[in-house]
């Protein structure tokens, strides 16, 4: 009994081990991912600022999905308190007047550098009038940042640097880099394009948490 006892103690202990090297084998492995796509989405911002598009496209495409780990670092707390803010708005695009408008969507990433997710609200009734909120947790709340416009505005990951923003419309395109820095909003513009059929664009864009699959559903999991 004592040899059975003392074989499943060494079993137990090896899968502890085992556990343990996966966990930190995994965690490693989505830091050198995200150290490999910020270096290649550093590329691409460079060469598009140079109006080196050829180079700028062959670097967006290097741009595969990635885990943001800022979603992870998320309390309790800080879930409900952004859950209540983008609550305020309307998910019924019919009947927006009864509440603070309409809700396009919401987007979470990691606009500061302290690797926990920033929360962005996207409302209005169009394109000509959408703005985002943008939300920063402090002091055991969702503090307000600032407000920016976002008529025809895209969002694309950048993990731990903000968001690249592009803005599309009729053949003509820019792109930008939002960010939260020293607490207020800080905006970089990378240049633009017009007259072209085809942006010069990554095609990451981060979730805005709605699904159309059986008509159109906001999907909250990510705050709950």
């Amino acid at each position: 009994m004592e040899r059975k006892s003392f074989s499943r103690i060494i079993i137990s202990v090896l899968m502890i081990v085992v556990l343990l090297i996966s966990s930190v084998s995994a965690a490693g492995i989505q830091v050198e991912a995200k150290s490999k796509y910020n270096s290649n989405m550093a590329k691409y911002l460079k060469y598009y600022k140079a109006k080196n598009y050829k180079k700028a496209k062959k670097y967006a495409k290097k741009l595969k999905k990635t885990k943001d780990t800022s979603l992870n670092k998320m309390s309790s707390k800080q879930k409900k308190a952004y859950l209540s803010k983008v609550k305020k708005y309307s998910f019924d695009m019919f009947n927006y007047d009864k509440k603070e408008g309409f809700l396009e969507g919401y987007y979470l990433a990691d606009l500061n550098g302290d690797k926990s997710a920033e929360l962005l609200v996207k409302h209005g009734t169009c394109e000509a009038d959408f703005r985002t909120e943008i939300y920063t947790y402090k002091g055991g709340e969702a503090v307000k940042v600032a407000t920016s416009g976002a008529g025809h505005i895209s969002y694309i990951a950048y993990p731990g640097k903000g968001v690249v923003t592009v803005w599309g419309h009729m053949g003509f395109c820019s792109v930008g880099l939002l960010r939260i820095k020293n607490g207020k909003i800080n905006t970089k513009n990378y240049g633009s394009q017009s007259s072209v059929y085809e942006y010069t664009i990554p095609q990451n864009f981060l979730d805005n948490h709605v699904d159309y699959t059986n008509g159109r559903e906001v999907d909250l999991s990510d705050l709950q």
